[in-house]
């Protein structure tokens, strides 16, 4: 009797072997599929799957838009079936959940960096060095970049000639949600000591995304100094909508329209009510080698044929990307339809530098 019940106790371990190597494999999820991550907490999220790390993935919801997930947060991922019933139940109220997963992955995120901050202080310091040399804690990535250029030329043959460009600027950006960019850019020249060139440009726009759309509203300031123009002084600024033809690398492009005004000061004394057509792009060409163009144009709504036009195109070649050193050249157009006579409606200027990030 008792060799009998062997009998069927190994008769059936060899039929669920057999059973277990017939059973499908289950489909590995690849970028671009449909699937079904299931959370530490009992729940699940489907969305298609747009990359995935050693320490989180990143879905594509239907509501919630791009969101990224620790893997620590998850028990599993699988690709989605033909049949959804098939499938764990997806809760409602997805907001809270996105809540709670946006909040742990913070918390394993500050979990790691005071591990690593006691790690580093606990660490001994290694033979014939200091405790200065021990492994610094991984600080986490600031929303702010800064940017410094700068180009200086000067010429002493048959005429004497010196001219400079310097460039400021801050960015604020959470990506997906807003951007605040500000820049300032200085021109000047002398020619046998006669200025003949002194033009100051100051920017700054506000980018605000529309949720799980293409779609943003945009503000822009701006305001020039030019001594030597008849104008001397102008002060812009337009607000409206704009939309992102491309967004992912290697090409950005976005488009934007609106409304707004000018005023002048100086020799002309002026208020033009102006419309606003804007179109930006980016080409990454290398991870070291970048394009960007930038062209807009303001019409004067109570004369249309009468308009101001700004277009720029730079190149940047990183020769020192851990630094932040970039080698930078390009130009700057500016035509205004409308100015005193003897004046020259056209503005050009070319430049070549340095540029450093940080």
């Amino acid at each position: 009797m008792r060799i009998k019940i062997l009998q069927c106790i190994f008769a059936l371990s060899l039929f669920t072997i057999e059973a277990a190597a017939q059973a499908p494999a289950q489909p590995q999820p690849m970028s671009g599929n449909q699937v079904v991550v299931q959370l530490v907490g009992g729940d699940s999220l489907r969305g298609e799957l747009v990359s995935e790390t050693p320490d989180s993935i990143i879905i594509k919801h239907a509501v919630l838009g791009q969101m990224t997930i620790a893997r620590s947060n998850m028990t599993s991922m699988v690709t989605q079936t033909a049949n959804p019933a098939a499938t764990p139940s997806e809760p409602a109220n997805v907001a809270a959940i996105a809540t709670d997963i946006t909040n742990a992955n913070q918390a394993s995120s500050e979990a790691v960096l005071i591990d690593s901050a006691k790690g580093a202080a606990a660490a001994p310091a290694p033979a014939g060095g200091s405790a200065a040399e021990a492994p610094k804690p991984v600080l986490p990535v600031s929303n702010w970049k800064f940017v410094l250029a700068a180009n200086a030329n000067y010429t002493d043959a048959s005429d004497k000639q010196l001219d400079f460009r310097v460039v400021g600027g801050a960015v604020y950006e959470i990506k997906d949600v807003e951007k605040w960019k500000t820049d300032a850019e200085y021109f000047f020249k002398t020619v046998n000591d006669a200025t003949t060139d002194n033009n100051l440009l100051v920017t700054s726009v506000y980018d605000r995304d529309i949720t799980s759309t293409d779609w943003l509203w945009f503000l822009k300031a701006q305001g020039q100094s030019s001594s030597l123009e008849a104008w001397e002084q102008r002060l812009s600024g337009w607000g409206g909508i704009g939309y992102r033809f491309f967004q992912a690398p290697p090409i950005a492009i976005v488009g934007k329209a609106g409304f707004g005004a000018t005023h002048e000061f100086g020799g002309i004394n002026e208020t033009y009510p102006e419309g606003y057509l804007e179109l930006d792009g980016k080409w990454d060409i290398t991870d070291r080698q970048s394009l960007q163009g930038n062209v807009y144009i303001a019409p004067d709504l109570s004369d249309i044929s009468q308009y101001i036009t700004i277009s720029r195109a730079e190149w940047a070649l990183k020769v020192d990307p851990e630094l932040g050193l970039s080698l930078v050249g390009g130009l700057r157009f500016q035509y205004q339809s409308n100015v005193p006579a003897g004046e020259n409606a056209t503005d050009l200027r070319v430049y070549a530098g340095l540029k450093m990030d940080f």
